[in-house]
This record gives C-alpha cells, sequence and structure tokens, in this order.
C-alpha cells in the first residue's frame, strides 16, 4: 500500500485553471513527487473531468481526488474512480454509513480512501473509529481558514499524528501549512504522507521547490 515505507510527497493542486494545473502536475511528476492530488479547487471549478485529465500525464503516480465526500458516498466514489483518481478523499464529518458505502464502492472499483479531518473535533477518537471501518488512510489537514483563525497551532498537529500513527495501522498523511520549516518535525513523528500545496504551487520554479521539499522529506530521521 501507499504510505507503508518511507514518507512520500502529495502535491495538491488547489489551482482553478486545468492548464495550471496540468503544468504544475507535469513539472511536480520530474522532480520527485510521488503522488498527485487534484485539489477540491480544482475540481469544483474545472469539473471532475480534469481528474482524468491530471491522471493523463500522470499515468504512473497515484492520483488523489480531494472530493471530501460527506454524502452519497458510493456515487462520488464512483464518479471520481471512472475519471482516473487512484484514492478519494471523503470528510471525517460523515456520517459513517456514507464511509461504509465509500469504502466498498472503492473495493469495487480499485481504489482506495483517504479520510480528511478538516474540522474534525476529536480526532484520536474519530481516528480510531475510521481505523475499524476499514479506511485506507487518515489525513489529518490544518484548513485555510481555521489557520488565519489561529484555530489550531503546528505543534497540535504533530502531537495529533504522533498519536494517531502509534496507535492506528493506516498509514497518516498530514496537510494544511506545510512547509520546509516543519515537514521533519511530521516526518518525524510518523506522518507516511506529506501533503504541500501553495507552498509548491504558488512558488516561482515549482520543479526546483519540489526538488526541496522532498530533500526535506528524504533526510527527515
Amino acid at each position: 500500500m501507499i504510505g507503508m515505507g518511507k514518507a512520500m510527497l502529495q502535491v495538491a493542486l488547489d489551482v482553478t485553471r486545468v492548464e495550471d494545473a496540468l503544468s504544475i502536475a507535469i513539472m511536480a511528476r520530474e522532480n520527485g513527487a510521488d503522488i498527485i492530488e487534484a485539489g477540491t479547487l480544482l475540481i469544483k471549478s474545472a469539473g471532475i473531468a480534469s481528474v482524468k485529465s491530471i491522471k493523463g500525464v500522470c499515468r504512473d503516480l497515484p492520483l488523489v481526488a480531494d472530493m471530501k465526500v460527506l454524502d452519497t458516498g458510493a456515487e462520488e466514489v464512483e464518479l471520481a474512480a471512472r475519471n482516473g483518481a487512484d484514492i478519494v478523499t471523503v470528510s471525517a464529518l460523515a456520517h459513517d454509513r456514507t464511509i461504509l458505502d465509500s469504502i466498498i464502492a472503492a473495493r469495487n472499483h480499485g481504489v482506495r480512501i483517504m479520510v480528511d479531518f478538516l474540522h474534525v473535533k476529536d480526532p484520536l477518537d474519530r481516528g480510531m473509529d475510521l481505523c475499524e471501518l476499514g479506511v485506507d488512510y487518515l489525513c489529518i489537514h490544518r484548513g485555510v481558514d481555521a489557520a488565519k483563525a489561529g484555530a489550531i497551532r503546528m505543534d497540535e498537529m504533530v502531537k495529533i499524528v504522533k498519536a494517531l500513527s502509534s496507535s492506528c495501522n493506516v498509514p497518516i498523511a498530514v496537510g494544511g501549512g506545510i512547509d520546509d520549516s516543519n515537514i521533519c518535525e511530521f516526518v518525524r513523528a510518523g506522518a507516511k504522507i506529506i501533503v504541500v500545496g501553495s507552498y509548491i504551487t504558488k512558488s516561482a520554479d515549482v520543479g526546483r521547490t519540489v526538488k526541496w521539499v522532498r530533500r526535506f522529506i528524504d533526510s527527515a530521521i
């Protein structure tokens, strides 16, 4: 399974134009990214077909469709899978029935489920429950608005990652404000997938920044 060995770099394409997403995806792939993500903003702006477009230029890398599914799990997972997604995100706030339906649909279509913890108030308890349900990945996520409001600090996220990685048997991903100042902390805490968005996508040289981030991930002990 992805994320069971060394820590991996997932580049989140949180842009609005497919053309920009494709350009960034190609550069990320060529410079050391392990996973490409079609971000929620891109999918909402350009539609689910944007997932298929990105898969077309990154066929050898796993592709995440960041759907953050809250309801009708089976239908949304199938939609993402039919458009080339290898991993589909479901919100940890969704009802357990939605998550179970998402898991079943994922198994039927050969994809995996990553659960996004955006705005979850008790991530440790919820994480343990989700592990028992059979999800494939847990993603500890600090949202842009929450970060602006000071709702969750990086040191708190590190503690959550450490606690979940030591108690759950699924890989832990982490995203939201990740850059070279905190990557090593998260890897050392047990994160197996480091999700980096704007630090890469808004950089002046995407390829160089991907290589830089890759170096931090690989050097963390």
